[in-house]
């Protein structure tokens, strides 16, 4: 009989803590199989990793996933776009015009065949076929909607299902199935090398026409490559993630105790956890921040350690094939570097072609590249901002400074190139942090100066303020604890901030910039409707209301806005905040700020005169009110308490 005639039930216990892994090579004989882990024969404790193939990872439906992703990206970038052409007639807000008018720089060009390559291998966006009711909601979690970009890549994903039934299929699909092929075919050969990228000049700030003006070189590769190099990125991380160190916690394919990828929540709730253990103690922390740290990546050290992770992950798992990724890795170092490819202060032509004046990629200063290297003409450094596998590379980078603190009796986490230590006293907070610098000068990279206790605060006529301790990139060992104790109340990470008793509240700069952005909102719709206003005011104001509301809790509404929104929103990026006088402070400041530039608008904004009437139905929705269920307090603050009792 054969070996896998025999199928028992996977013991649940099992089945959560390998949630995702989905594959298991199973000996039999001389051979090693991959079969489906839901229908395993399981006779004992597995004395195994599993881990699927680097080819399973190129499946047809994995493909599929990611075209669909790119064009709900592109198509969610659009409505945005074309919400504002629907308000004026005014020609500058018609995004038609700027489609079909000739690209002015490369990225311009990048977007415009992209978007006419998609249309080549994806159906009409009105041809999507709409979900039924249970399909927008999460699968047993229906009081869950799917997020928006789930929703339209489930629509668009049935819409191909349902063509590839067809006996006579759509040209658009042949042309995708060919598209899907080569990649198979690419990711599998050896003549396959990433292309350079399209170098997007990305403000660190709002453009000043008098003054320079600082970007960040985000690296755009073409649709064939980013499908390729994600896939790759999904294989490595699951073969390095054993390696890898718990208290890392960016670009991890590792689960909590929910069965969630872990993330910055999960830094922050350990962060309690320490703090709650050690309450009776007293706690001292370092922070660390590095200066440029992508564009300071050493490709000969990123490639050493890469090769030394690989081939211990190929002692483990002798079944798979490495030749591919570590190939594709190789090639995706290749494609760019920092001190190389980006373009020069002085090229007018690209930085004009961008409408950036006086534009520049900073970089750290010649006295501080002279740390570590005496001429980096012959070096490649800086790894590509956005490309695929710079997560993984940071992890592969910093993973022995990991390894190193783990010797130490500290808690220490590291989120990219962020880390926090904090110990029960200052000698060993300090020992740990010097362990750390050490590590960063083995790798070529440039933290920021550690600012001592006597660097992180002032004192102005007997009072003492804190305002250098928020300047700080990197800073202690000082203490956390009362202001009155010579410590330091607060401490910041990963977009949240604690106080020496717990509380929760969003970091200064996170809070900053939402308000930003409720006042970026409404006036890119006051600049739309400046000029040739062609619908009603309430079309206009409601426009608005929407798009601060979905950005703020998620796409709700009167029907369902108890239910919760998994929406890219920013309520969901600070789940973890504590119902405290500091985070309800700020939740109400959102509130305040976005209701006064939303009402301001509903004054300021005329009707204007149409050569049609609304209908009354229309008519009505310029008295909506949207205040409390639609709020930052109750979907945040309301809902925390509702779920403490």
């Amino acid at each position: 009989m054969n070996s896998l005639s025999k199928l028992l039930l996977v013991p649940s216990f099992i089945d959560s803590k390998l949630r995702g892994l989905t594959y298991c090579p199973i000996k039999c004989s001389s051979s090693s199989i991959f079969v489906n882990m839901r229908a395993i024969a399981l006779q004992e404790p597995l004395p195994f990793f599993i881990m699927k193939t680097f080819e399973s990872y190129f499946s047809e439906n994995e493909i599929l996933k990611l075209v669909c992703k790119v064009r709900v990206k592109l198509a969610k970038n659009k409505s945005k776009k074309h919400l504002l052409h629907l308000l004026t007639s005014n020609p500058a807000f018609n995004y038609h015009v700027k489609f079909n008018s000739e690209p002015e720089n490369d990225f311009e060009q990048n977007q415009k065949e992209l978007s006419e390559f998609l249309l080549s291998i994806l159906p009409p966006r009105k041809k999507w076929l709409k979900l039924g009711e249970d399909s927008r909601r999460k699968p047993n979690r229906k009081n869950e909607f799917l997020t928006s970009n789930d929703k339209n890549y489930y629509s668009l994903l049935k819409t191909i299902k349902a063509e590839s039934k067809k006996a006579v299929k759509a040209n658009w699909y042949i042309n995708l199935q060919k598209f899907i092929n080569d990649i198979i075919v690419a990711s599998k050969g050896n003549e396959y090398e990433v292309s350079k990228p399209i170098i997007f000049p990305k403000l660190k700030d709002k453009i000043k026409q008098d003054g320079k003006n600082e970007c960040r070189p985000i690296c755009i590769y073409s649709l064939k490559d980013r499908i390729i190099l994600s896939l790759t990125n999904k294989f490595l991380t699951r073969v390095f993630d054993e390696q890898f160190q718990d208290s890392s916690y960016a670009f991890r394919s590792k689960r909590n105790s929910q069965g969630n990828i872990i993330s910055h929540h999960d830094c922050i709730v350990g962060i309690g956890n320490y703090r709650k253990l050690n309450a009776k103690n007293k706690l001292f922390v370092a922070e660390c921040d590095m200066k440029k740290f992508y564009d300071t990546v050493n490709h000969k050290i990123a490639w050493h350690l890469f090769q030394s992770l690989s081939e211990t992950a190929k002692a483990t798992y002798t079944e798979l094939n490495f030749e591919s990724p570590i190939k594709i890795f190789n090639s995706y170092l290749n494609s760019f570097a920092f001190n190389t490819d980006i373009p020069k202060e002085s090229d007018t032509v690209y930085w004009t072609s961008y409408k950036i004046p006086n534009g520049f990629f900073g970089w750290i200063d010649e006295a501080t590249v002279n740390i570590h290297y005496v001429d980096i003409s012959n070096e490649r450094i800086g790894v590509p901002q956005g490309g695929a596998l710079s997560g993984l590379i940071a992890n592969i980078y910093l993973n022995q400074a990991d390894i190193e603190l783990k010797k130490c009796d500290v808690f220490y986490q590291r989120f990219c190139d962020d880390m926090i230590i904090i110990a029960k006293d200052f000698e060993t907070c300090d020992t740990a942090k010097n362990i750390y610098e050490e590590e960063l000068k083995k790798l070529k990279l440039f933290p920021h100066k550690f600012k001592s206790v006597n660097e992180l605060k002032e004192t102005i006529s007997g009072e003492t303020k804190l305002s250098k301790f928020w300047e700080g990139k990197s800073k202690g060992p000082y203490e956390w604890g009362k202001v009155e104790d010579n410590a330091f109340p607060w401490i910041g990470f990963v977009g949240y901030e604690m106080d020496y008793l717990g509380n929760i509240r969003v970091r200064k700069k996170s809070l900053l910039k939402e308000l930003d952005k409720q006042k970026t909102i409404i006036r890119e719709i006051k600049n739309a409707v400046k000029k040739g206003m062609r619908k009603p005011k309430g079309t206009a104001t409601e426009s608005a209301i929407n798009r601060l509301i979905g950005m703020s809790v998620g796409r709700i509404g009167l029907d369902n806005f108890d239910e919760i929104s998994t929406d890219m929103c920013w309520k969901n990026g600070f789940r973890e905040l504590t119902v405290n006088e500091h985070s309800i402070g700020q939740i109400k400041q959102l509130d305040r700020n976005r209701s006064k530039h939303y009402y301001k608008l509903l004054n300021e904004l005329e009707e204007p005169e149409l050569e049609f009437n609304e209908d009354e139905e229309n008519e009505k929705r310029k008295y909506v009110k949207y205040d409390k269920p639609f709020s930052y307090y109750h979907q945040i603050i309301e809902r925390q308490r509702k779920a403490n009792r």
